[in-house]
């Protein structure tokens, strides 16, 4: 089975752009990957902070507001009770807890569960008390101790500075305090931390913005190599075909040429033979049918020549509206314009190549077998172009011949000559020009052109 190259590229172009997306998953998930190692890193160091740092303080939001670090890091800190209640909270955190949260989350041994949110702005991390590693046993309640007297100053050391008594003060204070929130972390069923990572969230949101826009511009850099290479190969045929057109048309034009001079013998032999039997009424119509067909050859051999010329000519500015009054005229004796058409239509073509292209256009209008009054045409502007319709009603095209009628020596006439219409579009063409058939309603064909109006 034969491919197209049309379905072969873009087979391949689908492939490629198949392999470049996995391509593109890879690095993509490289780069969330090490962002989530580099992530769960930081969180390791985060909480090794957070409780080193507890030593030297009473309770863990002391420990967070001495530490610039941990501040601006950590979001909440909580202590929840058997009865999921706050006992201790630090920052924003839940006024309970839902254990909910925890449902197919995996812990590690020591009884913590990492809770990502789905944006990946911050983790959460719960610990449950009763795994986590002993504290220290709380001490029981004891009477106040009754005030010991200074010793009395040693002459030899000298007087007992009062800072060292305020010093032991303050560590019994904090050694009282950190006793209290030790009872309310043991007493506890969960410890909550909420911690941000802004670095991941931007990495995670660029990622999650970067994929469907390397998808985007992958699709259209593959999409435009296809078509690049679509058209490189109609360039290339495009060439191939001007190559067989020039051998073509030296040829054609060669015969052509030794056409034309057997036919002008034969026609000035039926003009001798004419004026022999003049008057005795033999071969007058067999002279008459050898004078038909030398018209029609001769009449080939100049739309040979026709086709074969240069398309584009020596342009020049032309008011249409007279053109088609002309031509109309001269072939069907009466201007086939519309009243209502625009008079000031400016056109920039080569006049003669103008000229053939509205000859073939109402002659094919006349030939189609509809009543010659029946011939029409059409003027209309439209946004800085001019759109000419030809119609008629005649038997009309069938759909199946509508893409093969602009195909040189293509017709469905006995007598056609199969080469008008290539001309008209190839003449349109060269000046940037469109030219269309639709069948028309009731029967009968419109041919429309568009062509650029100058000056607009």
């Amino acid at each position: 089975m034969k491919v197209s190259p049309k379905t072969a590229s873009l087979i391949a172009a689908l492939l490629c752009w198949v392999l470049f997306s996995a391509l593109t998953v890879f690095i993509i998930q490289g780069m969330r990957d090490r962002a989530r190692l580099i992530r769960d890193n930081d969180n390791e160091r985060i909480l090794n902070m957070l409780f080193a740092g507890l030593r030297g303080y009473e309770d863990f939001g002391s420990a967070i507001e001495s530490s610039p670090v941990l501040k601006e890091r950590i979001v909440g800190f909580a202590i929840y009770g058997n009865d999921l209640r706050l006992d201790y909270s630090w920052g924003v955190v839940p006024r309970s807890f839902d254990e909910s949260l925890l449902e197919d989350r995996e812990k590690n041994r020591s009884g913590r569960f990492t809770i990502p949110d789905k944006q990946g702005h911050r983790v959460k991390f719960v610990l449950h008390t009763e795994r986590m590693g002993p504290m220290p046993p709380a001490a029981p309640s004891m009477p106040a101790a009754s005030p010991v007297p200074p010793a009395p100053p040693d002459p030899a050391r000298g007087p007992v500075p009062r800072q060292r008594e305020e010093g032991n003060s303050r560590r019994g204070m904090m050694g009282r305090s950190n006793l209290w929130f030790m009872n309310i972390l043991m007493g506890g069923k969960y410890l909550y931390i909420d911690v941000a990572h802004p670095a991941y969230w931007r990495t995670d949101t660029l990622t999650k913005i970067l994929f469907p826009l390397s998808e985007l511009v992958l699709l259209f850099l593959v999409l435009s190599i296809r078509a690049l290479y679509l058209r490189n190969g109609e360039y290339r045929e495009r060439i191939e075909s001007q190559k067989n057109l020039v051998v073509l048309g030296t040829a054609a034009s060669t015969l052509a040429h030794e056409i034309k001079n057997p036919l002008l013998s034969i026609r000035l032999q039926t003009g001798i033979l004419r004026k022999l039997f003049s008057g005795e009424g033999k071969g007058d119509e067999e002279i008459a049918i050898i004078d038909e067909e030398v018209e029609r050859l001769t009449a080939l051999t100049y739309r040979v020549n026709d086709y074969l010329r240069d398309a584009e000519g020596h342009p020049a500015v032309l008011n249409l509206y007279d053109l088609i009054a002309e031509t109309s005229t001269r072939l069907c004796g009466r201007n086939i314009l519309e009243e209502n058409a625009p008079r000031d239509t400016l056109i920039r073509m080569d006049i003669e190549r103008a000229r053939s292209v509205l000859e073939n256009l109402i002659r094919n209008a006349l030939e189609s077998g509809g009543p010659e009054d029946a011939v029409g045409a059409s003027l209309t502007r439209n946004n800085g172009s001019l759109t000419i319709a030809i119609f008629d009603r005649g038997k009309g095209i069938p759909r199946a011949d509508l893409d093969r009628v602009f195909d040189p020596f293509y017709t469905s006439k006995s007598t056609g000559t199969g080469i008008g219409l290539s001309i008209v579009k190839r003449f349109v063409e060269a000046v940037h020009g469109s030219i269309a058939l639709e069948q028309r309603e009731s029967g009968g064909t419109i041919v429309k052109i568009t062509l650029n109006e100058h000056g607009r």
